[in-house]
């Protein structure tokens, strides 16, 4: 009868121990399922790779690349310097290009120019910047590759400053994901670029003029999507849309949690803008949950 009541014992208590301790896979959190083309996310800090899909595919950026345009200007021009926004200038936009129609013959300095192409990808203001920068856009394009080669990206290439690619006759615009998120993780550190990519919106005063104009940000995070994070133990402090029928819907975008840890995930998206924002609100909450 002991032996009975022992072996009764054992067997309630394994069981409970069983019970209450998960096992290795229960504790592995599983991989978000997303419509994507490709995506890498990292930890902001340490560069580490989190979670990636189809790292090294070919894709293309779309206006994600003006986070490239941004940092080659930074090498080169100081952020008080003018440009003057020409009708020359404006012919050279792309139809198929976003842009703010600036008014010609209107003066702005880098940094308003820097707002007004990160804020609302205004394909104006990264032509200005190029010939402002380089004196012209051929030049500037050879001085962004040479950027992109000093970060380490391998499988990429450039040939406009908007982020166009094949869709619109560019075809010297292509990149990877493992490639584009070097470019992402040094935007985050450059002092000026960080501080623009986290406003929700901009007041642009050109030089000489008493008018303001107001842009806002095109991270749907900021509007449209808000609620997708709203009470998330995190929150989003920076991005850069982008758009192609070649690219599908691009977002780098950049999260912090309570603890400071961030994260940065580049993602081209094979779905539309409401899933977009969908599948990286799940990849922020999947790396969040590995801190």
């Amino acid at each position: 009868m002991k032996y009975t009541k022992r072996s009764i014992i054992w067997f309630l208590t394994m069981t409970l121990v069983l019970t209450a301790v998960p096992s290795v896979k229960s504790q592995a959190a599983a991989k978000p399922k997303t419509m994507a083309h490709a995506y890498y996310m990292i930890d902001a800090e340490s560069g580490d790779k989190i979670l990636s899909s189809h790292a090294n595919k070919k894709i293309y950026p779309a206006s994600t690349v003006k986070l490239l345009t941004a940092l080659t200007v930074l090498d080169y021009a100081d952020t008080n310097q003018k440009i003057k926004y020409t009708k020359k200038l404006r012919k050279k936009i792309p139809a198929d290009a976003s842009e703010l129609n600036l008014k010609t013959g209107r003066v702005y300095t880098v940094e308003q120019y820097l707002n007004m192409l990160l804020i609302v990808s205004d394909a104006g203001s990264a032509l200005a910047l190029a010939e402002g920068t380089a004196g012209s856009v051929s030049k500037f394009v050879e001085m962004m590759n040479e950027k992109a080669q000093e970060l380490g990206m391998k499988h990429s290439h450039f040939d406009n400053p908007v982020g166009l690619d094949r869709g619109s006759g560019y075809n010297g615009t292509y990149t990877t994901a493992a490639d584009f998120i070097k470019v992402s993780k040094a935007a985050m550190e450059e002092p000026v670029i960080k501080k623009i990519v986290a406003k929700h919106k901009y007041k642009v005063q050109p030089v000489g003029v008493k008018k303001s104009f107001v842009i806002k940000n095109t991270n749907a995070f900021y509007g449209t999507y808000k609620k997708l994070v709203k009470n998330k133990k995190y929150k989003i402090i920076g991005s850069k849309t982008g758009t192609t029928r070649a690219a599908g819907h691009c977002l780098v975008a950049t999260a912090v949690d309570e603890d400071g840890n961030t994260v940065i995930c580049a993602f081209y998206g094979n779905g539309g803008y409401e899933r977009l924002y969908k599948d990286i609100r799940k990849l922020l909450d999947y790396a969040f949950a590995q801190y």
